[in-house]
């Protein structure tokens, strides 16, 4: 309810906003009104100028009341309340800006100003401002002590307190201390994307006049005490483009490279390095490939140059020009090039670190990593340090986390009333700092949340004030880091470690983003070009590791999404076809393999078939199969037969480095090899039966044939001997 309360008073406060010069009040609609009991009216006041007071200053006042109830706040009395002390500690500081709690009997301090209020009407928020004279302004005996103090303004009204606001003030009697160092870090990144390249419609926007990337170069450039890091993503979405890169998005890099600011580089699409380590990651992330449309680049031989994988997120460019012109088509070094004047800086999100996150950073080649203060501590120590520390043997960059929410509320604050309550902390945040030890100067380092790229709406506004602060000076990331150098005049301090590690659900569910990575990666070996998947895999994993998908629900539908693809490479792109049990019916018959690939590419895959018995010997168990794109294609595997029986055969695909590219399909086959023996006996007796019949006749006839020739001969003599005896016969016997 407190958070939806502020939420509200929120909106009412940007309504006050637009309201009509002299209007007394804005109009809320009916159902900003809130009749619950709980729900308590908002103040929102900090004092001008920064909260920087001098003497013979008046003191201005400013805010609004916020009435979310459904009664209106009777005219009463606001009372404008100072501490004369200094404030020496910076807890006893955020206490009094952020207490527990507050009650009508809480002692604030000396009241300098009673001044009326008007009435605030329900559902409305009113303007109010106060002046307290600079005559009224009495530190006694604290008058020429430097430092904050703290400020009070609480509002009654019908007989009782409405509320109150705190805040404070940097009172400057003109003594004086020596001023803070202060640099600043922002992140140049754009919104949560699952996209491993922003879209050309995207990027024309960010890089055009008012957009999210552009506003932030503007409010930066050449600021000496302000470095920048880097998403390469933005480089490499610029330059992929090439002859279709957006006028806009030229000018932006252009105008960024030619930048005087420190820069250094986040992780691609700053993906958030203490998950992954945590996750197990072997190395920092870093793309493998892109992919290059040769059409965009006319004239460039489309040879692309081979380029080892770095896992350093800075590579130095390493392609060959001419004329100013590439040799060669940009390679994932060339794309993410850039001239940083600090190339192996780690920045995992504040708050993330455990001590094996660190060594694997240095493994990776980045030797300094930026810390946030809630993840590091100095022992006893009475005095904020220099951001430089060595923790145990690593380098790093203590951001002061304090500081840093201060800058972040100022930065992005919906209303002017917010703005300057904002400031006002910060303000006197680094003043404290300044007390502590007001001749030792310290140089400290604060940072722009990372999590709502675009949210700055007030970061001119806010970086001008910072600069306009007299007890705050800037400071360069590289002069920081100089404290690590051999013979500097500033030793680093001694700090150790504060585990602060990830929650265990997001650990969860980053490695099995990484496992869905590795095994799309093993899947990848059937394609010719494995990086066409590899490549898309790496990005897209590296875009949902960003840190500005931090606190969004849209999160885990998009992890989700990635894991089911990268499943569906796995398991579903590339299939054995669904057949009908197979009869065998002679001793050698060859299996029919049908392989299905619904990939944009061709496949080369091996097809291996197990069988669990001796009634099918596989004569060859790997057979190798090219599938062209989002088609079927079928092979052939011999097998023979050695006895009858039903078998089930085990069929599986694999790649040329023998992975697995997807589940073993099982095939039913019944042989029935006998049955080829038996008619081949059936047939031979047949053969033989037609040719002994055959050679039977032939040799019946022949006998036929000569008898039929030999028989006239012989009738011929038969006839002759019988006529010859006849005549004998018939012969007279001489008397």
């Amino acid at each position: 309810m407190r958070l939806f309360t502020s939420l509200f008073a929120v909106a009412l406060a940007i309504g006050a906003l637009i309201a009509p010069v002299g209007a007394p009040g804005v109009a809320a609609g009916p159902a900003a009104v809130q009749a619950a009991e709980d729900v308590k009216p908002l103040l929102t006041f900090a004092p001008g100028a920064n909260g920087a007071l001098g003497p013979g200053q008046d003191l201005v006042i400013s805010g609004t009341v916020a009435n979310p109830t459904a009664k209106a706040i009777p005219a009463g009395t606001a009372s404008i309340v100072l501490n004369r002390s200094a404030v020496r500690s910076r807890a006893d500081l955020s206490s009094w800006l952020a207490p527990a709690s507050t009650s009508a009997d809480d002692s604030l301090g000396t009241e300098v100003l009673s001044a009326p209020t008007p009435e605030v009407p329900a559902g409305r928020t009113v303007p109010m401002q106060f002046t307290v004279p600079a005559a009224s302004i009495d530190f006694g005996s604290q008058a020429s002590v430097w430092g904050s103090r703290t400020l009070a303004i609480r509002i009654s009204g019908g007989g009782s307190e409405v509320g109150q606001a705190r805040s404070s003030i940097v009172w400057n009697p003109g003594t004086g201390v020596q001023p803070t160092r202060l640099g600043l870090v922002l992140p140049l990144t754009v919104p949560q994307s699952a996209d491993g390249l922003i879209p050309i419609d995207l990027l024309a926007g960010y890089t055009s006049d008012g957009g999210v990337l552009a506003r932030q170069l503007d409010a930066v450039f050449d600021q000496p005490g302000i470095a920048i890091g880097i998403d390469p993503r933005i480089l490499a979405s610029i330059r992929i483009l090439g002859n279709s890169t957006p006028p806009s998005a030229e000018a932006w890099l252009q105008r960024l490279e030619s930048a005087t600011n420190d820069t250094f580089p986040l992780t691609y699409a700053d993906s958030d390095l203490a998950a992954a380590s945590q996750a197990k990651a072997t190395r920092v992330l870093v793309p493998t490939s892109f992919p290059v449309d040769p059409a965009q680049f006319p004239g460039i031989p489309s040879a692309t140059p081979t380029a080892t994988p770095t896992t350093t997120p800075n590579p130095v460019p390493t392609a060959a020009t001419t004329g100013g012109t590439a040799e060669v088509l940009p390679d994932p070094v060339s794309l993410q090039a850039f001239e940083y004047s600090l190339p192996a800086v780690a920045w995992p999100a504040s708050g993330s670190v455990v001590e094996a996150d660190l060594d694997g950073f240095e493994t990776g080649g980045l030797t300094t990593t930026i810390l946030g203060s809630g993840n590091v501590g100095y022992g006893d120590l009475d005095y904020t340090p220099s951001s430089a520390a060595l923790v145990g043997k690593h380098q790093t960059l203590v951001t002061d986390d304090g500081l840093s929410a201060y800058l972040d509320a100022a930065a992005e604050a919906p209303t002017p009333a917010l703005w300057s309550k904002a400031m006002s902390d910060l303000s006197s945040a680094i003043a404290v700092i300044s007390l502590e030890r007001p001749a030792a100067a310290r140089t400290l380092l604060a940072t722009f949340d990372r999590s709502r790229p675009g949210a700055d709406v007030r970061l001119t506004q806010t970086l001008t004030a910072l600069a306009a602060l007299p007890w705050a000076s800037s400071a360069s990331l590289s002069e920081v880091d100089s404290a690590f150098a051999s013979g500097s005049a500033v030793l680093p301090a001694t700090a150790t470690l504060v585990p602060r590690p990830e929650s265990a659900d997001r650990i969860a569910t980053v490695t099995k983003l990484l496992a869905a990575e590795a095994a799309a990666g093993s899947f990848a070996s059937v394609v010719n070009d494995p990086t066409q998947i590899t490549g898309e895999r790496r990005l897209g994993l590296l875009a949902l590791l960003s840190n500005s998908w931090t606190g969004d629900d849209a999160w885990a539908a998009e992890t989700k999404k990635y894991l089911a693809k990268s499943d569906r490479f796995v398991t579903k792109s590339v299939t054995i076809a669904r057949s009908s049990a197979t009869v065998f019916t002679s001793r050698n018959s060859p299996l029919p393999i049908t392989v299905t690939n619904d990939l944009p590419w061709p496949v080369t895959v091996y097809v291996t078939v197990r069988s669990p018995s001796n009634i099918i010997t596989i004569d060859n168990d790997r057979v190798e199969l090219v599938v062209e794109a989002q088609s079927q294609a079928k092979t052939t595997v011999p097998v023979t037969s050695n006895a009858n029986g039903p078998v089930t055969l085990t069929v599986s695909l694999s790649s040329a480095t023998n992975v697995q590219v997807t589940a073993p399909t099982a095939i039913d086959v019944d042989v029935q090899a006998q049955w080829e023996t038996a008619f081949t006996a059936v047939v031979a007796a047949l053969v033989l039966g037609v040719f002994g019949f055959g050679i039977y006749r032939t040799i019946a006839k022949r006998r036929k044939a000569k008898r039929a020739k030999d028989a006239p001969a012989d009738a011929d003599q038969t006839n002759a001997d019988q006529t010859n005896a006849s005549s004998a016969d018939e012969t007279p016997t001489a008397p």
